[in-house]
């Protein structure tokens, strides 16, 4: 089940979705027969984010020190001197991240390590994007959090810890050997076959460690495993006093890295790299000592929070119209390609 495409997953969803949907038929809302009731979930993003949503919008909104330095960029303003005179003025130095802003499972999100590399990525993307800085973790969690509108006190709902997969080199194999005789990656080897071209059949030294993917999305080869143990009521009370700079915000998901454990299990030291709206994940559910049973407790209860707290909101449901408009905008409206697509 880690592996099943999305579509699949949720199948057995459906029913349950649409009968929530139609407990949410409101007047003026029967045009999208309540599913877009779920957009009123967080009124501070467009139709809540359920696709199509501006990440670097998303982070303006967040009003703490803890959101890493980024920057947009236009899709027709690539100017690459303008763009190194806006991360001076940050104080960005490289490597820095390049991502698309308005993208999902950490698809075309690249390191890049130096001026040559941002020129030609930017070449290669006809997309708006984000250039955000670069921390190095080691640590990289998801915390899903919700506030019912009617409470003044939010909850961590879960979290996911972010293995990111490394190989090691032996002196005598190549790349995509030590990927294909690996458990777990030789089932993503399309996957890092298509990041890693002109090394895939090359011989690293022996000892020499390759990370295979520098983005923490489960579908680019990073594994999810359940966090719940690191949720504290500190931890807790820092993710609810930074999502109350934010107006209008009630479901979904942080990305954040961290260097010290000890500090993120205090609520401090936290690095916020992205925030989700409402058709994010609770990601642990991709934990693969996860039984089938409990990655639907999981879903079908963070979908039920969703509903509940819609009905709760006074936020704007969206029409049918609007979520196919942005549905095709999103998947139409600009594509990203070449390199930046890995």
């Amino acid at each position: 089940m880690e592996f099943w495409p999305t579509w699949k997953l949720y199948l057995p969803l459906i029913p349950y979705i649409a009968f929530e949907s139609l407990r949410s038929i409101r007047r003026g809302s029967i045009s999208s027969l309540g599913f877009g009731s779920i957009a009123a979930a967080n009124p501070g993003i467009p139709l809540g984010g359920l696709v199509g949503e501006s990440k670097s919008e998303i982070l303006k909104q967040i009003h703490s020190n803890s959101v890493l330095k980024f920057f947009p960029i236009q899709r027709e303003d690539k100017n690459l001197e303008i763009i190194l005179e806006k991360m001076n003025a940050l104080g960005l130095k490289f490597p820095v991240i390049l991502k698309p802003d308005s993208g999902q499972r950490g698809q075309g999100v690249r390191k890049i390590r130096n001026e040559s590399e941002l020129s030609e990525s930017l070449k290669d993307s006809n997309v708006d994007l984000i250039v955000q800085e670069f921390h190095p973790g080691p640590y990289e969690v998801g915390i899903f959090y919700y506030r019912l509108p009617s409470e003044t006190k939010g909850k961590i709902f879960s979290i996911t810890r972010k293995v990111f997969p490394r190989v090691t080199g032996d002196g005598t194999s190549s790349l995509e050997e030590l990927v294909n005789s690996h458990p777990r990656f030789h089932l993503q080897k399309e996957t890092f076959q298509s990041r890693f071209k002109e090394a895939w059949k090359k011989v690293p030294k022996k000892g020499e460690s390759i990370q295979l993917t520098e983005a923490g999305n489960h579908c680019q080869g990073t594994l999810f495993l359940d966090g719940s143990e690191w949720i504290t009521d500190k931890l807790e009370e820092a993710i609810d006093q930074i999502s109350a700079t934010f107006e209008g915000f009630y479901f979904g998901r942080y990305d954040i890295r961290f260097s010290s454990l000890s500090e993120f299990l205090e609520g401090k030291g936290l690095h916020i790299v992205e925030l989700n709206g409402v058709t994010s994940e609770s990601t642990n559910l991709y934990d693969p000592r996860f039984s089938w049973k409990e990655r639907y407790q999981i879903l079908f209860k963070q979908w039920k929070i969703l509903f509940k707290i819609s009905r709760e909101s006074k936020g704007k449901k969206a029409g049918l119209f609007s979520i196919f408009q942005a549905l095709y905008k999103f998947y139409f409206g600009g594509r990203i390609v070449s390199n930046l697509s890995s």
